[in-house]
């Protein structure tokens, strides 16, 4: 069984955790109230400049010419879903420009920043690999033919092959990766990053 595989199972209770929030399900049926949606929204694209800046870091440090291509193109993916949310800002009337960031979405960026800033290549991805995991596995968990409420454009955008194919280009990453990690470190950070997820959904399960 691969790293990726292996870290997904033993995290998958937490994945559950995640799809069965208040928030995830409000998304699922329609009931999420315009103004958490309009929250979660702002605080996620904070959350993904930092991602972006995590792939930029990841970038630098790679030692090796493919994996240089392949972070590249996924740091481009990261840009193209953050004028993706620009353009939900617009329709949402979402302020952007508020830099009000709250302790959930804090607490995921501090983790993201230190783990890009203090580590190599490979650990920054196993930081990073759970998120596009998870968004995935719950798009497409969510995703129903012929469905139709308010956000149906988010469970379309996470469930499309186009984000299938992001997110498995960072585990083959992993797997073809040459560069020695620790075993440890590896669970920790995939872990970690999973707790930070259901942390950052529990956030707007309040309603």
């Amino acid at each position: 069984m691969s790293i990726t595989k292996k870290l997904w199972e033993d995290n998958y209770e937490i994945a559950l955790l995640c799809l069965n929030t208040k928030f995830v399900q409000g998304l699922k049926n329609g009931t999420l109230p315009k103004n958490i949606f309009q929250e979660y929204l702002a605080q996620d694209y904070f959350f993904l400049e930092t991602f972006a800046r995590a792939y930029g870091l990841a970038v630098s440090k790679s030692k090796e010419k493919y994996s240089i291509r392949k972070l590249s193109e996924l740091l481009m993916g990261v840009s193209e879903e953050l004028i993706l949310h620009e353009t939900y800002a617009k329709e949402w009337d979402i302020d952007l420009s508020n830099n009000y960031i709250k302790k959930a979405t804090k607490d995921y960026t501090d983790f993201l920043d230190d783990t890009a800033k203090r580590h190599g290549t490979i650990e920054i991805m196993f930081a990073m690999t759970p998120c596009m995991r998870l968004y995935y596995w719950i798009g497409t968990s969510l995703y129903e033919e012929d469905f139709d409420n308010k956000y149906k454009d988010w469970i379309i955008t996470y469930s499309d092959d186009s984000f299938k194919n992001l997110t498995n280009s960072i585990e083959n990453l992993i797997r073809t990766n040459k560069e020695p990690y620790d075993i440890d470190q590896a669970k920790y950070l995939y872990k970690r990053a999973m707790e930070l997820e259901l942390e950052f959904f529990n956030t707007y399960s309040d309603f």
